[in-house]
């Protein structure tokens, strides 16, 4: 049996990302199993797309140092390149909402050092010349966006790695994972390791290794069909005019993006209706395998693509990729600790890995070997789902997410699938003084308080209709009294000789005195935000 101080399990691009920074942050006593070899799974297969569009600056982070790993860093330390394309990309549409979204995510990444551009029909015809305009009305540039090769840029890291200490082992699936005298045992084909942390970069496979480590992984594979097309007649005569690479075009309001693709392009639809597989585990034989073309099920996205981008229509289809890329709940990565295991910690449920394996690679590393994560953890911490996220749940969400890969991402925007899965016992009460509900982390809880019952939260980047009833609500703690139902928080009751001393060194503030509430910041050994408390009453000094 080998020792070792991490085993990741999963060589795709999120595994061997975390490998080469764990490296990189002074932990080389690394091992990293994989099942198969090297991208197996989906990261082989992926259309390698790069991007710094978000609407979560963490989440544009984990993308952008993505970018930067494989267009820069990765070629000047292996002197070889990692098949970064630097084209560019653009979103555009006809539908006003979405010009808002465009200019909201804009915004973001003007705070966040990552500036995009809000396009005019004209410049969509100057960046992409293909494209038709057509109702179109705007779009967003995104200057620094391109794509990769996925196998390069996952080989390129694991070569870092390894010369630097790290091991791989490949062709070496786990059979079982257990704890012993406070370690990690992987039993695999080829020998027992133990190691004082695990880690779940299994994409594909990463709920049934969850199931080994005892952790509930709420990630669902659905397959995914991009077409790749024969010689483009259109991008070849650019081609041999030595212009620049298209940049890639991205339609959300049809569903669907083309890049080009040496002098041919491919188009990738986005079905509304996702196409599950293998929820309750995958194949034992599934490797570097795809599932056969079935175009039937986008062929009218493929045809109002072709409608945008006519230039689709001259290529005869090359080649059809059909493959598993997986989702979590909402759509976001899982990276950090695993809820209620000592040590283990999960690196999976992306359904954009080549896109984000870079940074969340980088991100759970800083994490590990710094106690705290670099930067707001809150939208890919796993602990964001418990037990209560059910195989109906999980596949439901994974098949709205998918639907709406390509939506309006509204503020405060509430999803319908996998609702009234947790309520509070006032539930009902809330419901009958016209409540209009949302969900958080399960649990069913109000938004705002309607004037008149049926009302529903409208989806709008201006002003919407709950603002002057919350407003009523705001004036009224402030001048009246106001309850609020806290069933759905956990409590925790301090006693003992040391509770005030322990409850003033967790966080910004100290213990509020006996019979009041005050709030404090619990705090990381570094000082960010751990999570914010009102400490009640309960707690209290006990006698010595």
């Amino acid at each position: 049996m080998s020792d070792v101080q991490v085993i990741i399990i999963g060589g795709g691009v999120m595994g061997c990302s975390l490998l080469y920074h764990l490296v990189k942050d002074g932990w080389r006593d690394v091992l990293l199993l994989e099942k198969n070899d090297l991208t197996h799974g989906s990261t082989w297969h992926a259309a390698g797309l790069c991007t710094h569009f978000a609407h979560n600056p963490t989440i544009q982070e984990l993308r952008a140092t993505s970018v930067r790993l494989y267009r820069d860093i990765l070629p000047e330390e292996t002197g070889q390149s990692c098949g970064f394309h630097s084209s560019g990309a653009m979103r555009i549409t006809r539908n006003p909402d979405r010009m808002d979204e465009f200019r909201h995510v804009a915004g973001l990444s003007a705070f966040t050092g990552y500036p995009l551009e809000i396009l005019t029909p004209d410049r969509i015809a100057e960046l992409n010349p293909l494209a038709q305009l057509d109702g179109l009305i705007g779009g967003i540039y995104e200057p620094d966006d391109g794509h990769v090769d996925p196998s390069l840029a996952t080989n390129a890291m694991a070569q870092v790695a390894t010369k630097s200490g790290a091991t791989i082992k490949r062709f070496c699936p786990v059979r079982a994972i257990r704890r012993e005298d406070g370690l990690w045992v992987v039993e695999t084909e080829n020998g027992k390791f133990r190691a004082e942390h695990l880690v779940n970069a299994a994409g594909t496979w990463g709920f049934e290794i969850g199931q080994m480590m005892g952790v509930n992984v709420p990630s669902v594979p659905v397959l995914h069909q991009y077409l790749v097309t024969d010689t483009v007649g259109a991008v070849a005569e650019r081609q041999s005019q030595g212009l620049p690479e298209l940049p890639i075009i991205r339609d959300p309001e049809e569903s669907w993006y083309v890049r080009q693709e040496r002098d041919g392009l491919i188009l990738g639809p986005y079905e509304r209706e996702a196409q599950v597989w293998s929820p309750d585990g995958v194949p034992e034989e599934f490797g570097a395998d795809l599932m056969p073309p079935d175009l039937d099920r986008v062929e009218h996205i493929i045809e109002a693509a072709m409608a945008r981008i006519p230039a689709l229509g001259e290529g005869g289809v090359k080649t059809v990729i059909n493959g598993p890329i997986t989702f979590s709940p909402d759509a976001n990565p899982l990276i950090g600790p695993a809820h209620g295991v000592e040590n283990a910690w999960l690196l999976t449920g992306s359904s954009m890995g080549v896109m984000e394996g870079g940074g969340a690679g980088k991100f759970l590393s800083h994490w590990m070997t710094h106690g705290a994560p670099p930067m707001d953890a809150l939208a890919v911490d796993p602990r964001r789902f418990g037990q209560w996220a059910n195989r109906d749940y999980r596949i439901a969400k994974a098949v709205e997410c998918f639907g709406l890969q390509f939506g309006v991402h509204y503020p405060h925007e509430e999803r319908p699938a996998g609702r009234d899965l947790r309520k509070s016992p006032l539930h009902g009460l809330m419901v009958e003084r016209r409540a209009v509900m949302g969900a958080a982390y399960g649990w069913e809880r109000p938004n705002w308080f309607a004037d008149a019952p049926g009302a529903v939260a409208e989806e709008t980047f201006r002003r919407a209709n709950w603002f002057d009833p919350v407003g009523q609500e705001c004036k009224a703690v402030a001048e009246r009294v106001a309850l609020a139902d806290l069933s759905v928080f956990s409590k925790f009751e301090v006693t003992g000789p040391d509770a005030v001393a322990f409850v003033d060194q967790l966080g910004a503030n100290r213990a509020p005195k006996p019979g009041r509430v005050g709030l404090t910041h619990v705090l990381t050994p570094v000082g960010a935000l751990r999570l914010s408390i009102p400490w009640p009453c309960s707690v209290r000094q006990a006698p010595i």
